[in-house]
């Protein structure tokens, strides 16, 4: 059984800090790789206790840094792939897990955003997370959800998919773990999860709904979709707008190695961490 890992980095237990989700931190580099590499090993190992035959680990962060995991702590018969999630049905996926998901723009809780700072997304009159958008592009079960309680709370037609609280807060800068030993219960939760497939939810795609994106509050487009495959490329275009703010100073720094990082303009860093931190306030 082939199972893909769907990992972000915001609700990962140990977080408490926004500045350890930027690779133009040094927070990012000192404990958030690590804590992120931490819960996504733990939930590879909980499938692979129960039966997993390969999990596929999508890091689906945007850092700043291409390559957020530790790859060479992923347990034996897990590997990260950089596939599209509208991809994943050609790939013959069994069913997908989210690991560190996060609350959509406008709940208050840690970094609240819906792929990028300020951008809301609504289908069929529902505000989406990217846990909706992500469920859907796979077309297979969700197994279940780790991450923050605000996260948890505003689920809307993904209600009933099993989740485990790993952090709380509604600071969108700050966040408290809840956990004492997180591995252990992300493990426990990722095999119960893939023991229960049979019961677990498989949230259709949304089919002949209207599509609306907002940046913030200006309306960007509201299309008609025949089929959620066709938000691929509006999607795309959406995030895009979204992140031109951030375009310029990304393309100034090289933050691909903690190495990289500390040759950079600490000014032009902290100037770049300003900019999201303000952005999800």
């Amino acid at each position: 059984m082939r199972v893909v890992l769907s990992a972000d980095m915001e609700g990962i237990a140990a977080m408490r800090s926004a500045r350890e989700v930027l690779a133009c931190c040094a927070e990012y580099w000192d404990s958030g790789r690590a804590a992120y590499t931490a819960d996504v090993a733990a939930a590879a190992r909980g499938l692979l206790d129960a039966g997993a035959t390969e999990v596929i680990v999508l890091d689906n962060h945007a850092s700043g840094n291409p390559h957020n995991l530790l790859l060479d702590q992923l347990p034996q018969g897990a590997r990260e792939e950089s596939w599209n999630v509208f991809d994943l049905p050609a790939h013959g996926i069994d069913a997908m897990l989210q690991v560190g998901y996060h609350p959509r723009t406008g709940v208050a809780g840690f970094v609240p955003h819906s792929y990028t700072p300020r951008l809301r997304l609504r289908v069929g009159g529902e505000e989406i997370s990217e846990s909706h958008g992500r469920a859907w592009a796979a077309q297979v079960p969700l197994l279940g959800i780790t991450g923050n309680a605000a996260h948890a709370r505003t689920l809307g037609s993904l209600e009933g998919v099993p989740f485990l609280v790993v952090q709380e807060g509604e600071d969108p800068h700050a966040a408290s773990p809840v956990l004492n030993e997180p591995a252990d219960a992300i493990r426990s939760f990722a095999s119960e999860a893939l023991r229960g497939i049979t019961d677990a939810p498989r949230f259709e795609p949304p089919a002949r709904v209207t599509f609306e994106a907002t940046l913030g509050g200006k309306q960007l487009f509201a299309i008609e979709l025949n089929e959620w495959a066709d938000a691929r490329e509006p999607l795309a275009s959406a995030m895009g707008s979204a992140m031109q703010p951030f375009m310029g100073h990304l393309r100034a720094l090289d933050l691909t190695s903690r190495e990289a990082f500390g040759r950079q303009d600490a000014g032009a860093c902290e100037e770049l961490a300003s900019l999201f931190l303000d952005a999800i306030a």
